[in-house]
């Protein structure tokens, strides 16, 4: 999944990106991607535990017999084959979890790297990380100090609203990277670019 976003081009959409969003005002925005920001075992232990009972239900009720090993092996094997697909699709997982359970593991893994990655450490406090993680199809912008007024703004809840529905639309990195360039025209005008700005934060999407 993250080859399919991440891909050369992506990379390249998400880094221009970035300069404009620099060049444009004295924000340092870093993009962070990840393949997923949590745990759902749960759902796999449910979802097979679920497929066993339902088998062993089905070995009781058949109108055909069978021997009695297949009474333990056959749920056995079931569940794990149902938890294994589970693990492996996020659709699946997107599906049998509630989006607010996902964003919350999201804002949380967010908030995490903005402090691992110190985007709160620029000598302006204008750091913006925006994190993307691909099995939630979610986009959380996690900004410093002195982005908070901008981002209580109309103008930037829109910019991010439409961060926020590529992703979770499934679009293509390229297609995101295109939404992230809005971000210029809104914090340009509130935090014009100083001449002697320093580029504080990696470009790349780490």
């Amino acid at each position: 999944m993250a080859n399919l976003f991440l891909t050369g081009e992506s990379k390249a959409a998400f880094l221009a990106a970035v300069r404009s969003v620099e060049e444009a005002s004295s924000a340092e925005l870093m993009i962070a991607a990840r393949q997923r920001s949590g745990s759902y075992l749960h759902v796999d232990l449910a979802v097979g535990i679920l497929a066993g009972l339902a088998t062993l239900a089905v070995l009781l009720y058949s109108s055909w017999s069978f021997e009695l090993i297949w009474f333990l092996l056959d749920p056995i094997v079931v569940g794990a084959l149902a938890g294994l697909a589970f693990h492996r699709s996020p659709l699946l997982i997107r599906i049998f979890t509630r989006r607010a359970a996902r964003k919350s593991r999201v804002e949380t893994a967010a908030r995490s790297v903005f402090v691992e990655r110190r985007v709160h450490s620029t000598s302006r406090r204008t750091g913006i990380l925006l994190y993307l993680s691909l099995l939630e199809r979610e986009a959380i912008l996690v900004v410093d100090l002195a982005i908070e007024a901008v981002a209580a703004t109309d103008a930037w809840r829109a910019a991010v609203g439409e961060i926020e529905g590529a992703m979770r639309l499934g679009a293509s990195g390229t297609e995101v990277a295109a939404k992230v360039s809005g971000l210029a025209a809104v914090l340009g005008p509130v935090l014009p670019r100083s001449d002697n700005d320093v580029d504080e934060l990696p470009n790349e999407v780490c």
